[in-house]
């Protein structure tokens, strides 16, 4: 479509608004007209704004008179919009324009902070800060809800992560430029479902962004923090109804409080707000750590080709491919039978194909990490400031990928570890870090990679470290260590996972250093993970997590004991040694084995599981060599058969309280093993 048409269109709406004889049936189907213009030349934004005028002249009681000089200010706008290819300009419009674009807004006195305030004609007191309120959604179209939502949580998160950059670098006119438009799209969004609550906070944003951008207000100070207390109270309104939503209640949502709306009108009006003000502001309330985003100084990348699947239909599809893999290890043994050239050719394609599919499928669920990384820039933010301190965090490999599943088990051990660093591993003061030759500002650094097959995750920080004296002694007041016992460094370290272990005097309602530590080890090596730290008193500790990439299929090798089947994950699989072949010490419950110069705990396996061992073996027994978390043992089994992609199913309660099993799996003969949890067998005191 050329330029020309829609300034006809333009110029068709003006000259009708402009007759004498002109009616509301007419104006709206002017507007009704340019809006299809619009969409036809991809003015999304613009052709709803003057659809949404076309349904209030044809479903509301418009003032005649006021409509038409509103309808000549809504062209003049839209013309400003295509010429400059900048936002629709709210920025002030009269009332009887939005009373043109938002009927039901209009019908209150103020579109704006009065319709949250108390009546105070009505009762004959002062204004006082109204209770909290909560307001209904109206809208009953299931699937624009639910579009709503993904789309809003996208756009909070963007706009976090953009007013988080804006602090470091205020001048940053990319990024302000990107929150403008994002608050924008938010705004946009709400008016569809006219949800009015959120509606008004984005809409006082956005024009406080405006005067940012023309350099009438500077984003800093008090009015970052109400543009950002902006962006919080949006994600707790759209956290709410998400709630509703999912739990099939009727929807509703926080009204924002009062002094936000009064911050938000002062900055427009006079470009700063009163002290006194945000004060008030900061004691009503602070962002959700758990819930806050990671700033970046780079750009958005651009949205790309995305399709939104129901999760469950996700994961049966992934069930679904568990069962073809385990089809397909069956067929296998069945054609590697038949000594047929045509029976091992469709064997090996079979196999190909299969194993494409199954690992297309596990990049299903696959995203990149960094929406969890992302989230500590905030945390770390909020910790040291309310300790005075100085922290900045870096994120490395943000865009490598872990099963979604998995992403969410590690949330919670990943933040303890970071409130550990900031509120014990940083020194308390920058004087103290520039005394011992530091940076005032420490840092921390939260490092991804794929590494060997597993997800290896690491938190340093170029604190303190860790005192081994102070960690000795009080494992000694505490009965974990005798005085006389002599530990190495990394048995020192260790300690620090004992349950409720601490060398704070005091410990803070924060963290402890090492408070909670065994909770974080316990919740990593139930994942089939593991946990190591390293640390050098004044330079700083490092802590390492490995991780495997998905919790759902595993590479096993399948041994037998007696007659039963048994699975050991491949990735904790060291080496397969035959048993005669090994020199054995030991009685009773204490035996080891010499394992290339190393003497190692060795256990057999049917013992602990209850199962018997063969009597008579052609070869003899084989011990197992693995590892679990830093240390390795080794376990006597009766014969490997193989290894093999196994799909991991839960166990049924009348196992439910064996700890050496971590679920079950259908091999390829048609049996039953199950997968063993090697963090039980290897370490049953933890």
């Amino acid at each position: 479509m050329s330029l020309t048409n829609w300034r006809d269109s333009l110029n068709h709406v003006s000259r009708t608004a402009e007759r004498e004889s002109c009616s509301l049936t007419s104006l709206g189907e002017a507007l009704s007209q340019l809006a299809i213009d619009l969409e036809a030349d991809r003015f999304s934004a613009l052709a709803f704004i003057a659809e949404t005028a076309a349904g209030s002249c044809a479903t509301t009681s418009l003032e005649l008179a006021a409509t038409r000089i509103a309808v000549l200010d809504l062209c003049q706008r839209i013309l400003v919009a295509l010429d400059s290819l900048e936002p629709f300009d709210f920025v002030n419009a009269d009332n009887s324009l939005m009373a043109l674009l938002f009927p039901e807004e209009a019908s209150q006195h103020s579109p704006i902070a009065e319709t949250y305030a108390l009546d105070s004609e009505q009762t004959g007191d002062p204004p006082l800060t109204p209770e909290p309120q909560l307001e209904i959604c109206t809208c009953n179209d299931q699937q624009l809800i639910s579009e709503f939502l993904s789309e809003a949580n996208e756009h909070l998160q963007n706009a976090e992560l953009l007013m988080l950059s804006l602090e470091i670098n205020p001048l940053d006119q990319d990024a302000l430029n990107e929150l403008f438009r994002v608050v924008h799209s938010i705004k946009g969004s709400t008016g569809i479902l006219q949800l009015q609550s959120l509606g008004i906070v984005s809409h006082l944003a956005e024009s406080v962004l405006v005067q940012v951008r023309e350099g009438k207000v500077i984003l800093r100070d008090g009015c970052f923090e109400v543009i950002l207390k902006a962006v919080d109270t949006l994600r707790a309104q759209v956290k709410s109804l998400a709630t509703c939503f999912s739990a099939r209640r009727q929807l509703a949502y926080p009204v924002p409080i009062e002094i936000l709306i009064h911050c938000l009108e002062q900055l427009n009006a006079t470009g700063r707000c009163e002290e006194v003000d945000l004060q008030e502001l900061r004691l009503s309330g602070s962002a959700d750590e758990k819930h806050s985003s990671q700033p970046t100084t780079k750009k958005t990348p651009l949205q790309s080709d995305t399709l939104r699947v129901d999760g469950r239909r996700l994961e049966r599809l992934i069930d679904l491919v568990g069962e073809l893999v385990i089809t397909d290890a069956m067929v296998q043994r069945e054609l590697r039978s038949r000594e047929s050239l045509t029976a091992a050719s469709v064997s090996s394609r079979l196999r190909k194909v299969v194993r494409e599919v199954q690992q297309l499928s596990l990049t299903l669920k696959m995203v990149p990490i960094g929406t969890v990384l992302q989230k500590m820039h905030r945390l770390v933010r909020d910790l040291a400031s309310r300790l005075n301190k100085q922290v900045a965090i870096q994120i490395v490999g943000a865009d490598t990928e872990v099963d979604k599943t998995l992403l969410e088990c590690i949330a919670d051990p990943l933040i303890h570890l970071i409130r550990n660093s900031v509120d014990h591993g940083i020194e308390a003061t920058a004087e103290d870090r520039l005394a011992a030759g530091k940076p005032a500002v420490a840092t921390i650094v939260l490092k991804a990679e794929h590494r060997a097959g597993c997800i290896h995750l690491q938190i340093r920080d170029d604190g303190r470290g860790l005192n081994r004296r102070k960690i000795v002694e009080r494992a000694i007041e505490r009965g974990l260590i005798d005085p006389s016992a002599r530990l190495s460094n990394v048995e020192i370290d260790e300690l620090i996972f004992a349950p409720g272990f601490s060398t704070a005097p005091v410990v803070t309602e924060i963290s402890g250093r090492g408070v909670g530590l065994d909770v974080v080890r316990s919740n990593i090596e139930a994942l089939r993970g593991s946990i190591s730290l390293r640390s050098e008193l004044g330079v700083g500790t490092e802590i390492n997590l490995e991780l495997p990439l998905t919790l759902s299929i595993i590479d096993g090798t399948v041994v037998r004991i007696g007659e039963r089947h048994f699975i050991i994950p491949t990735l904790s699989v060291i080496e397969q040694v035959q048993h005669s072949s090994l020199e054995f010490s030991g009685n009773g419950d204490c035996n080891l084995v010499l394992f290339r110069s190393r003497y190692l705990p060795v256990k057999r396996l049917g013992d602990l599981l209850g199962t018997p061992h063969a009597i008579f073996l052609k070869h003899g027994q084989v011990v197992m060599i693995v590892e679990s978390g830093r240390a390795q043992h080794a376990l006597i089994v009766d014969e490997v058969l193989g290894q093999q992609p196994v799909v991991i199913k839960p166990i049924g309660s009348l196992l439910a309280g064996v700890s050496f099993f971590a679920g079950g799996a259908l091999l390829s003969d048609g049996q039953i093993g199950f997968v063993l949890d090697l963090n039980s067998i290897c370490n049953p005191e933890s």
